[in-house]
């Protein structure tokens, strides 16, 4: 198993000049104006003192009033102000035009006659946003317009320039100008990717290109999405992969198949796993128990009760077998035998001599390790973060792990030092 962070973006400005934006409010019974359990009045400038943080700590807005509807629909109980926002401030990148100041004054409110109203309105996604009025689907663009003037029963986000809708218990697609992509209407569809999208009919599969057209006459129990150029189905069940122009990969059927990636897709035939390229070839005459698909060059593998790793050309890293193997995190993968845990290298080797009660892969340049009932760290040059060792640890988050002594949990930095 390989970690994976998922890491906030923003951008960080300090002492910006003051700025028009667009926020909304709750409008409380008692005609106050509320954002977070705060109260605000019109005219009124307001400073925030200490750190700012997205979503946690500091003034909210939107550049454009059609943003706000994001975060605060207009169902009869909002209102919507002009502001202008100063002092520090925090953008974020995730596309929906938010940002936190230190410092807002409410100017004046806006009139409801240039405020849509909707019930439910999604985060932008590909440049468009999901609204909802009345248990019906639209979509608005990056100005806040409706792109069509049909209404859906549902409706899914962008991608790759078309968006899935229903209507009438059907699904179909339609493009950035709001018109559908094909006359043919389907039981089921899924987002596109790599130009072509999953469409069901009758209960069984096919795919649709952004022109409108099925990619094969033949449709199929199962399919998957395309990757890399490549899509598995199940036809008259077994499993072959076929091609954007409709060709079958190779000639060799099989009991079960998976998405490419980094150029190999996991096959199974006669309860065993190997890897096919995209040429059709399989990688190894070696068949395995078990297999997960290639991360960073390297598979994990199982064979007779072991685990390894192997590398692109089918070879093991390892001339040891491992009764467990998780994936690659910094360049390290954790692994376990006889009870005891330790690390292996992109190359096959050890980390140490050393093996530990346990061990957690490694994140920020530390990975924890336990040794007769305590945690430490170790960095990637197998050296000890510090010589004491603890009760209990979790792993480093910017720059710093949580760690329990004596009953009691602290923060301890990079160096080895109590913060």
């Amino acid at each position: 198993m390989i970690k994976k962070l998922s890491v906030s973006l923003r951008r960080e400005r300090k002492n910006i000049h003051i700025m028009k934006a667009y926020k909304g409010f709750n409008r409380n019974e008692d005609g106050t104006l509320s954002c977070r359990g705060f109260v605000y009045e019109p005219g009124k400038t307001y400073k925030h003192e200490g750190k700012i943080e997205l979503c946690e700590s500091g003034f909210h807005a939107c550049h454009e009033l059609w943003q706000t509807w994001s975060f605060y629909p207009n169902n009869g109980k909002t209102a919507y102000y002009e502001v202008e926002c100063g002092g520090d401030m925090i953008e974020s990148e995730d596309g929906d035009g938010k940002f936190v100041c230190s410092e807002i004054t409410l100017l004046k409110e806006i009139g409801m006659d240039v405020v849509a109203r909707f019930d439910r309105a999604c985060g932008f996604s590909g440049g468009f946003a999901i609204v909802e009025v009345d248990e019906k689907c639209n979509f608005i663009n990056s100005k806040g317009k409706l792109i069509s003037e049909q209404w859906y029963d549902g409706a899914r986000n962008f991608s790759e320039g078309f968006a899935r809708v229903k209507l009438d218990g059907k699904w179909n697609f339609i493009n950035a100008d709001g018109k559908l992509l094909s006359e043919q209407r389907f039981g089921d569809a899924c987002s596109f990717t790599e130009g072509f999208a999953r469409v069901k009919l009758d209960g069984k599969w096919n795919y649709i290109n952004t022109d409108g057209k099925l990619l094969s006459e033949q449709w199929f129990d199962e399919a998957y999405s395309f990757s890399e150029g490549f899509a598995a189905f199940k036809l008259g069940g077994k499993w072959n992969f076929i091609d954007t122009g409709g060709k079958l990969l190779t000639e060799q059927w099989f009991d079960d198949a998976w998405y490419f990636c980094e150029g190999f897709a996991l096959v199974k035939l006669d309860s065993k796993w190997n890897f096919i390229d995209t040429g059709g070839k399989l990688l190894t005459e070696r068949w395995f128990d078990e297999a997960c698909g290639f991360q960073e060059g390297l598979a994990i593998v199982k064979l007779d009760g072991k685990c390894n790793i192997i590398d692109a050309e089918g070879n093991p890293l390892s001339e040891r077998w491992f009764d467990e193997v998780w994936g690659f995190s910094e360049g390290f993968a954790t692994v376990h035998d006889n009870g005891k845990w330790n690390f292996v290298d992109t190359k096959g080797k050890l980390m140490s001599n050393q093996w530990f009660d346990d061990a957690c892969s490694f994140c920020e340049g530390f990975a924890k390790v336990k040794l007769y009932g305590k945690w430490n760290f170790i960095n990637t040059e197998w050296k000890l973060l510090t010589e004491q060792w603890f009760d209990d640890a979790w792993y480093f988050s910017e720059g710093l792990a949580k760690v329990k002594l004596d009953g009691k949990w602290k923060y301890i930095d990079s160096k080895g030092e109590f913060v």
